[in-house]
């Protein structure tokens, strides 16, 4: 950056009309010179209002344009997402304060975004609502586009939980009530929110927690624009996607945001988010991510039964036994608040909540069982493959398929293998009721290569098929069942193969 002297620095601010040419002659009148160190111009102006350090910096980068949305004079930078900045502004001739939200230049060109964007801020224009942030303005500035709402003064939830680790329970249901009250009002102007998280949440100076962000809301009668689109082409509505997913409902089902409502009340209570965290798409997608919530007494064994009710009932994955409105959810956190208030604080059930964790681990233990290993099916027969494909992925395995006994042989000697990938599969299964005699000499082989005799086996037959059981050879870690096989056998011979504890 090249050295800007005094004078310079006065003329930058005069040409981004951040000043009048009369302010920045009297700032240098009241240092008697134009040619003093530019440190102490800048002193000068901060102490005297004038400008913002914020303004100080970019002026000194040198940016000219930035400073200025419709009416209003950005003072600093609040925030940033990944599709938004939002500013502290004020409006020139009014002195309002307001908070500005400028979409990311990068964004300008995409005009599917763009579009969201605005959607977006002409929507939330409709609601006025105690729990809801308004929008006072859209509009468009050389080419940025941008919406003005109110500014508020205190944080947004989620830094209010970082810093807290966790809330009493009375603290965590007001806020959560006033959310489902916000809520309430956008959806009787047929408005979903569709991005519910802690950090689109903000908290007054006075405790009142206000929505905001409603980037993916989707209008009930419109249904049209952002439900057309994929539900995972936008980046932040991957975990609406993924627990639209996991319960076959459509993208625009209102129950999502009172699954997400919960997962909020949730982490407030516990100080642990409910889904485990991750920028990684194909895991926040993942079914399994909605259905391994721990119950929140493992967290908090001490919580109220009516709160854990609550907290249960929002979360659940089927639907319809959700609350189907935020405002039969609101009315249930007000009863619950009031219960609390009068003493009414009995912890939940002791049987209950023992049963709900043994229900999770014994589900934790077998979802999780082959998460490490790789197993590899060589079958011709479609519905088999189908069938150990899908038992297994739920057991957390990976599984590959092969129709053709040879292909499979090949992916461990090279042909196919990857350099990374010393040994592709933990263990393979032969179908040789599909297969017969191809099969067995298949499993021969794979027990007389080099490459392959150390890797587990499961050779299944029929009960008609006891002339390739004969050909087969058998060794401890290369095993024979027959048909009809049980999962639960299937399942317990691998785990004894591959040494998983029981």
């Amino acid at each position: 950056m090249s050295q800007v002297t005094a004078e310079q620095f006065g003329q930058r601010l005069i040409d981004c009309n951040l000043l009048e040419p009369r302010q920045v002659d009297r700032v240098f009148g009241e240092l008697g010179s134009r040619h003093v160190d530019i440190e102490k111009v800048h002193q000068t102006l901060l102490r005297n209002e004038l400008l913002t350090n914020w303004q100080v910096d970019r002026i000194m980068e040198g940016h000219i344009q930035g400073y200025f949305y419709g009416d209003y004079k950005v003072l600093y930078l609040v925030g940033a997402g990944t599709f938004a900045r939002v500013y502290r502004a004020v409006h020139r001739l009014t002195g309002d304060v307001r908070a500005v939200k400028v979409l990311r230049q990068r964004y300008t060109a995409d005009v599917d975004t763009r579009d969201r964007f605005l959607q977006e801020a002409k929507m939330v224009m409709t609601l006025r609502h105690p729990n809801i942030v308004p929008i006072y303005e859209v509009d468009e500035e050389r080419g940025r586009s941008f919406m003005v709402m109110d500014f508020v003064e205190g944080q947004n939830l989620r830094d209010f939980v970082r810093i807290h680790k966790k809330l009493d329970p009375k603290t965590a249901l007001r806020i959560t009530r006033d959310v489902a009250s916000g809520l309430d009002h956008a959806y009787g102007k047929g408005i979903t929110h569709r991005d519910l998280k802690l950090s689109n949440v903000l908290l007054s100076a006075r405790g009142r927690a206000l929505l905001v962000d409603f980037g993916l809301a989707a209008v009930a009668e419109a249904g049209g624009r952002s439900g057309g689109q994929s539900g995972g082409s936008n980046p932040r509505s991957i975990d609406y996607a993924g627990l639209e997913r996991a319960t076959g409902v459509t993208r625009d089902d209102k129950r999502s945001d009172i699954f997400f409502l919960g997962c909020m009340l949730y982490h407030m209570v516990s100080g642990h988010p409910p889904m485990v965290e991750t920028k990684e798409r194909i895991q926040r997608l993942s079914v399994q991510r909605y259905r391994d919530i721990k119950p929140i007494t493992l967290h908090e064994p001490g919580l109220s039964h009516r709160l854990v009710v609550a907290i249960n009932q929002s979360l659940d994955l089927d639907p319809e036994k959700r609350y189907q409105t935020p405002a039969e959810m609101k009315d249930v956190l007000d009863q619950t608040i009031e219960a609390l208030k009068r003493g009414d604080d009995s912890s939940y059930d002791e049987t209950l909540a023992k049963q709900e964790a043994e229900e999770f681990l014994k589900k934790e233990t077998k979802v999780h069982e082959g998460r490490s290993f790789t197993l590899m099916v060589i079958d011709s027969n479609l519905k088999m493959q189908d069938l150990l494909r899908d038992q297994f992925k739920d057991l957390g395995y990976r599984v590959l398929i092969f129709s053709d006994p040879s292909r499979g042989l090949i992916r461990f000697t090279g042909g196919l293998a990857d350099s990374a990938e010393k040994k592709p599969a933990d263990c393979v299964i032969f179908g040789c009721a599909s297969l017969g005699f191809d099969g067995v000499d298949a499993f021969n082989e794979f027990g007389k290569h080099e490459m392959t005799r150390d890797v587990p086996a499961i050779l299944i037959t029929n009960q008609k098929q006891g002339a390739l059981v004969k050909e087969a050879i058998l060794a401890p870690h290369r095993v024979h069942l027959s048909m009809p096989l049980k999962l639960k056998s299937l399942r317990a011979t691998l785990r004894d193969l591959l040494k998983i504890p029981s």
